[in-house]
């Protein structure tokens, strides 16, 4: 397939990692620490070497269906070039502010085609949706780390009184009926 090396991800909000290929300069090699920054439950940092293949300011308009001509401000934003295990090249749009890619211009800001690509990874668990499913072949939802699994079981609660519903299975739950005669 040819276009099976063509992939790319938007966005990782990293702002150590954007500065330090910011500063490396259009194709260079930039050793970074991806990720994993934010807190304990979002995983570790992934030690890669990149190439650098655009800086940009991180301004552009949502020109889709949701937030309609709204302008974003990604901050300073980088795109760098991640080898595959697996071998191809993972382009991965490196941001100085977090945002949740709900419109196809964020990759197209940054020099990338969405339609040209052969697989996109959006990190949205809902939002993407309006924009993204009409190019979209196949959506596959993974259940990452983090603050946003449905997988409330994960957690570690402290100060809620237990047992409550839905944590602990032993608790029945049944919304209260008013009833009227």
């Amino acid at each position: 397939e040819p276009m099976a090396g063509v992939k790319a991800l938007a966005i990782l909000a990293d702002p150590e990692s954007a500065a330090t290929a910011i500063a490396a300069g259009v194709g260079a090699a930039v050793a970074l620490r991806l990720g994993g920054k934010t807190d304990a439950l979002h995983g570790a940092p992934l030690d890669v070497t990149a190439r650098v293949l655009r800086v940009s300011d991180g301004r552009f308009r949502h020109l889709g269906p949701m937030s309609t001509n709204l302008e974003m401000n990604l901050g300073p934003t980088a795109v760098i070039a991640v080898q595959g295990e697996r071998g191809g090249e993972v382009q991965v749009i490196l941001t100085t502010h977090r945002y949740q890619p709900t419109d196809l211009e964020v990759f197209r800001s940054q020099g990338i085609e969405p339609t040209e690509q052969h697989i996109l990874a959006v990190k949205s668990s809902v939002h993407f949706r309006a924009a993204f499913t009409p190019i979209a072949a196949r959506i596959v939802e993974v259940d990452t780390p983090g603050l946003t699994t449905p997988h409330l079981e994960r957690f570690d609660f402290r100060h809620i009184p237990r047992p409550i519903y839905p944590l602990d299975g032993e608790v029945e739950w049944s919304p209260e009926v008013e009833r009227t005669i």
